[in-house]
């Protein structure tokens, strides 16, 4: 995908979504996997940790990753990225 398209389908996300899946695709193993606390990664993008859980939510619910809490509320959360989401995603915006 050429960065321009990229760009493009991150254009379409609110600032909170574009910085939480910026920083899962820059943190996620090259299998896509990324298990991490939300109130770390709150503490490190300067978001509350509800703030984080919503994006996560809303990044989901347009299938742009996967998100699934830890069985214990003090499990790390873990997330799947794929870049052809990120892909599919912009190719449907692109084209609106």
């Amino acid at each position: 995908m050429t960065p321009l398209l990229k760009a493009i389908g991150l254009a379409n996300l609110e600032e909170l979504e574009r910085n939480v899946l910026l920083f899962v695709r820059e943190q996620a193993s090259p299998n896509g996997m990324l298990i991490y606390p939300l109130w770390e990664m709150g503490k490190t993008l300067g978001y509350s940790e509800l703030e984080i859980q919503k994006a996560l939510r809303n990044l989901e619910n347009m299938q742009l990753v996967d998100y699934r809490e830890g069985d214990n509320p003090d499990d790390p959360n873990m997330i799947l990225y794929k870049d052809e989401w990120l892909e599919m995603f912009t190719q449907q915006h692109s084209s609106s």
